[in-house]
């Protein structure tokens, strides 16, 4: 183990409680989450002022940061209800705000004893002056935009005063660092508000001037024509090198996503963070995580532009979908004192004589276990079944004891 290796904080995405709770198990040091203002998932669940006050304490008393967002656009007639939530919020002892607003910038610190800003990656920064000009207004670390070139990350993080962070893992947004208007012509819903539709990801047909009502397919896959529709980020196979260039911290998008996401996405992460300080990540171990990662449900994966060379590979979209090779079936529920064994919520169908495959915090690998006997437990009483659905509650004997955090899939 190279004891002198700097390892980068692991940072997750949170959209709830439970959530929270699961990155934290698989090995978060930092979680971002939103309240119920100000953030750039005002669709999701989010968390309420009480629910901030939980996670925070939750988190500190596992050793793990807590980030809020806070990184929308804030227009002129915003700036009181914006002071007025950092009033709400400001008993509260978060390790960081995450902003893009230089107003934000000012206002927290009006509030706030000393806080740790960081600059979120929908401010754009993709050079050094940037980063220093952030941390004269009293940035403690900024997001680099995720359109920068790896040779330009390396400068930066040379020439930097602050920390720097980067995204690498999760979904990209065919604008620049977000900064997309498309949503709002199209549905009046504003994408730099936490308002996004995802035009980007609709069906589109081509229209010739001369020829109204005739509606021409672009590219056609057997779901459809989609020619915005971009990639999911992962840079697991980069990751030794974007250590060594010296970041601060490596960030997985996806406020919006399941527990198995969450534990998923974090679990194999933060391995191979442990193999790099071993020095022993190499080209079997990235094989290894990138095939736990491909069990995720995702679009096809790309190094984005900090690898992408030429650009061809973000160029090409056709057949660009998401990929379920595996179904997430179930989570922890509780536990049976009459059976001495765990309750399980089932997520999506599965059936006996199909192999469950259950990934625990700290394995080294996910187990798998051939489901031969299905107990559902209702209204006070027992069955068996040869079929668990949706919201059942139900005992796997096979599956034996298993760890409160853990997650349940299947190959579909």
């Amino acid at each position: 183990m190279n004891k002198n290796k700097k390892i980068p904080e692991l940072l997750v995405p949170s959209g709830n409680i439970k959530t929270l709770k699961y990155a934290v198990a698989y090995g978060a040091d930092a979680v971002y989450i939103g309240g119920k203002l100000f953030n750039l998932r005002s669709f999701g669940e989010n968390f309420s002022i009480s629910d901030l006050e939980e996670a925070v304490s939750f988190c500190h008393e596992k050793n793990v940061k807590t980030y809020i967002t806070l990184n929308s656009i804030i227009f002129e007639s915003e700036v009181k209800i914006f002071k007025e939530y950092l009033e709400e919020i400001m008993h509260i002892d978060f390790d960081g705000f995450i902003v893009s607003d230089p107003a934000a910038i000012k206002l927290i610190n009006d509030y706030f004893n000393d806080p740790c800003i960081h600059i979120s990656t929908q401010a754009n920064v993709t050079n050094s002056l940037g980063v220093n000009m952030y941390k004269e207004l009293g940035a403690k670390r900024v997001n680099v935009a995720r359109e920068i070139k790896f040779d330009d990350l390396r400068q930066i993080v040379k020439n930097a005063a602050i920390e720097i962070e980067v995204f690498v893992h999760g979904a990209l947004c065919i604008s620049h660092s977000g900064r997309c208007m498309l949503s709002k012509y199209m549905a009046g819903r504003d994408a730099n508000k936490g308002e996004c539709a995802h035009s980007c990801r609709w069906k589109y047909y081509l229209l010739e001037q001369e020829r109204p009502n005739m509606f021409f397919n672009i590219i056609e896959d057997n779901s459809g024509t989609y020619i915005y529709n971009s990639r999911d980020l992962c840079l697991m196979r980069k990751l030794d090198l974007i250590v060594d260039a010296g970041v601060s911290a490596l960030k997985i998008e996806g406020r919006m996503k399941t527990e198995s996401y969450i534990a998923q996405t974090v679990w194999a992460y933060k391995k191979a963070l442990e193999y790099i300080k071993e020095d022993s990540f190499n080209a079997e171990k990235k094989d290894i995580l990138i095939k736990e990662l491909n069990k995720c449900s995702h679009r096809n994966y790309t190094e984005g532009f900090m690898f992408a060379g030429d650009y061809r590979e973000l160029e090409d979209n056709e057949g660009v979908g998401y990929i379920k090779d595996y179904r997430f079936i179930g989570l922890y529920n509780g536990y049976s004192e009459k059976y001495a064994l765990p309750m399980i919520l089932v997520k999506n169908q599965f059936k006996t004589g199909e192999t469950v495959e259950i990934l625990e915090p700290g394995c080294d690998l996910p187990k798998a276990v051939k489901i031969i006997e299905i107990m559902i437990i209702k209204n006070n009483s027992e069955f068996l079944s040869e079929t668990a659905n949706p919201n059942d509650i139900v005992i796997l004997k096979d599956a034996g004891k298993i760890n409160p955090y853990s997650v349940l899939r299947i190959k579909c």
